[in-house]
């Protein structure tokens, strides 16, 4: 059985902006865990998914301590400690990663010329890896689980060589073009306080360069709700809050943009679905 269960369906769009979605969570670690990232440990998850995640990619830390002999002599080195931080493992289009940080887990979906990602999605491919890493590692409690969403709007150069922010982001904060002038950058910062699931809203919107051939505006919107507190081992209970989290980004995703942006992705009525 599936935990995932929309409350309401999203509206679908023939173009829409979302590149990224991604689940992160971060977690308790086992009570037998002896350095920050265990390396055997590592190793086994690899190979229970190597047969959907081939490719693998570390990232290591190097310490090195010194002793300085005299104040002429170069300082030499005593000791060297190599330890693993990080590790990505992608399939093989690179649609799809799974990371590994110290007590961290997120499972990433990216955007192909053939697909684009999505909750549903994400959720699907991301739940019996969870699983996975859960007997793998053996935490002791997942503590937070977060949403994340990348989209990219592109806006296509207007006849007037003058965009309104607020004709497109209804909530921008703009600025008169007397006696300011024309806004050459812009990034703008939010963390909101979510009223149906604890844990805040992160998000954030700035402009992008565009290729002078394409002839938009273009700007990135990141989405961030963390859902804080979940406290368990039971994977059901994590999916359940982020049910919650989708649902509400979703309705922020729609006030946060204006009816003229929306339009930009081509939505789909109900009509042309029946």
């Amino acid at each position: 059985m599936s935990w995932i269960d929309f409350h309401k369906p999203p509206v679908k769009f023939r173009k829409p902006p979302v590149v990224e979605v991604w689940i992160s969570v971060e977690l308790d670690p086992s009570e037998s865990k002896r350095e920050p990232l265990d390396a055997q440990r590592v190793q086994e998850y690899a190979r229970c998914v190597e047969g959907e995640f081939p490719i693998l990619e570390s990232l290591h830390e190097t310490k090195f301590t010194f002793e300085e002999k005299s104040a002429t002599d170069l300082p030499k080195v005593t000791d060297k400690d190599v330890r693993l931080k990080s590790v990505r493992l992608w399939n093989n289009d690179r649609s799809k990663i799974i990371q590994i940080d110290d007590d961290q887990f997120a499972f990433h979906v990216l955007k192909t010329p053939e697909d684009t990602p999505g909750y549903s999605k994400v959720c699907e491919a991301a739940q019996p890896k969870l699983k996975e890493y859960v007997e793998v590692f053996q935490p002791t409690r997942i503590r937070h689980a977060t949403l994340h969403y990348l989209d990219i709007i592109d806006i296509p150069h207007l006849a007037s060589g003058n965009l309104n922010l607020k004709d497109y982001f209804p909530y921008a904060v703009d600025l008169p073009e007397e006696p300011f002038g024309p806004i050459s950058a812009l990034n703008h910062q939010f963390q909101v306080i979510c009223p149906v699931d604890e844990g805040p809203l992160f998000f954030r919107l700035q402009n992008l360069p565009a290729p002078p051939e394409q002839r938009v505006y273009r700007f990135r919107l990141e989405w961030h709700k963390q859902s804080v507190d979940v406290n368990t081992l039971d994977l059901s209970q994590v999916w359940t809050r982020m049910d919650v989290a989708h649902d509400y980004m979703w309705d922020c995703f729609n006030a946060a943009l204006s009816p003229s942006t929306l339009e930009l992705f081509e939505p789909i009525h109900e009509t042309e679905e029946s």
